[in-house]
């Protein structure tokens, strides 16, 4: 029991990993069965798809954390940003064929954006608001969140066909929670000196000259 103990305790961020790895590729995989099954496999949900694979590659190798908020509102906050796509799902498509064309490649366009983020942000990908290796270059050099604002796009572009009052709050909860997660994050992550010179060189936060 002991030996136990003390194995967990010393590989607990990676056998958190295996975790939350199982859950995202269990559900992921059931849900491109299904979309593969129903034979509405196109380029989007591709392009989604080769966004989760990558993401679930790197939780799997993600650094372990030098330092966790430990503030769990804040915490709350920043899963809340990340799964808030889930609340989207079984909504009807509204608006036509047009308004579905024009979501579609919005969504694509996110997702594409998506995959160059993750592969920017490499091993440092991260779930919670956590100190890793700080990450400068790519998309990073543009704006400090862009992540975030493919989340953002990706959002939208399910609000285009897919627009009704609970979407609509969705939405706006959503975009709120991603930009106060930006701003408890760049508050804990004040810390590290490396990053604190990175918020000098990229002024914005999502989108260039404005915010």
């Amino acid at each position: 029991m002991s030996r136990l103990k003390a194995f967990t305790s010393k590989h607990w961020q990676f056998l958190l990993n295996i975790y939350i790895f199982l859950n995202i590729a269990g559900y992921a995989g059931y849900q491109t069965y299904n979309t593969w099954q129903e034979g509405r496999l196109d380029f989007v949900e591709i392009s989604f798809a080769t966004q989760t694979v990558i993401m679930l590659a790197f939780i799997l190798l993600r650094l372990k954390h030098k330092a966790v908020d430990s503030n769990y509102f804040h915490q709350t906050i920043a899963l809340f940003a990340f799964f808030s796509g889930l609340l989207f799902m079984g909504q009807q498509p509204t608006g036509g064929e047009i308004a579905g064309s024009i979501s579609s490649w919005v969504i694509f366009i996110s997702n594409i954006l998506g995959i160059i983020t993750l592969l920017n942000l490499g091993r440092s990908f991260g779930i919670l608001i956590a100190l890793r290796k700080v990450k400068t270059g790519g998309l990073y050099s543009v704006v400090r969140h862009p992540m975030y604002g493919t989340d953002i796009l990706l959002r939208i572009g399910f609000l285009i066909s897919h627009f009704n009052i609970f979407t609509l709050g969705v939405f706006i909860l959503s975009v709120a929670a991603y930009i106060y997660r930006a701003i408890l994050e760049e508050r804990f992550l004040r810390q590290d000196s490396e990053y604190i010179e990175y918020m000098q060189q990229v002024r914005y936060r999502l989108i260039p000259y404005v915010f």
